[in-house]
């Protein structure tokens, strides 16, 4: 609330000095990557952040897809598993709806009250668990937690698979909390 029709970038500008450019954060973080980082020397390239949600930003032919309305490279809302979760746009099977930090974190709060044995059911403590919780017991050899993160990884592969053929990037570049076990899930990717 109160954020309506806010002249934000000028105001910025004029209080900094500087050219102000206003963007979603994936495509601020892809153009940061292409410029600065990952992406460097790429004409096309995808960055992807794997957080509570499922973001993106595309690289093509050296510039930022922006699509109608701004709304291309939003990648965690392709459909990948029509029957699986409801996702928070609205549709049904979502990259972000199965690969995301958050519905690891579902999986895992649903799957440890089946298995006793797991670091992630004691830990639950009838509360929900989160993605940094299933990674953590993954590193420490948890069967449950390492089946979790196999099959995140796996998601994460059918997602970055579909880039591929998308947008024939010439790299993808991971972003977001989840990157952070990045190796533990390339070997699915």
């Amino acid at each position: 609330t109160g954020w309506h029709n806010i002249p934000l970038r000028a105001w910025l500008a004029e209080r900094t000095g500087l050219a102000v450019l206003l963007a979603n954060d994936a495509n601020a973080a892809a153009l940061g990557e292409w410029r600065y980082g990952a992406g460097q020397g790429c004409r096309h390239f995808v960055y992807v952040t794997v957080s509570t949600g499922i973001g993106g930003g595309v690289i093509a032919d050296g510039r930022l897809l922006l699509g109608h309305r701004g709304m291309a490279g939003e990648v965690g809302h392709m459909v990948v598993d029509r029957s699986g979760p409801r996702c928070n746009c609205g549709a049904q099977g979502c990259w972000e709806a199965v690969a995301s930090g958050t519905a690891l974190a579902r999986e895992a709060s649903a799957a440890q009250a089946m298995t006793a044995s797991s670091l992630l059911h004691r830990w639950a403590q009838d509360r929900p668990l989160t993605a940094r919780e299933v990674v953590d017991a993954a590193r420490q050899g948890d069967a449950l937690a390492r089946q979790l993160v196999h099959d995140e990884g796996a998601w994460l592969g059918i997602g970055m698979a579909g880039l591929l053929h998308l947008y024939a990037p010439e790299r993808i570049a991971v972003g977001g909390g989840l990157s952070n076990a990045l190796d533990l899930f390339l070997p699915q990717i």
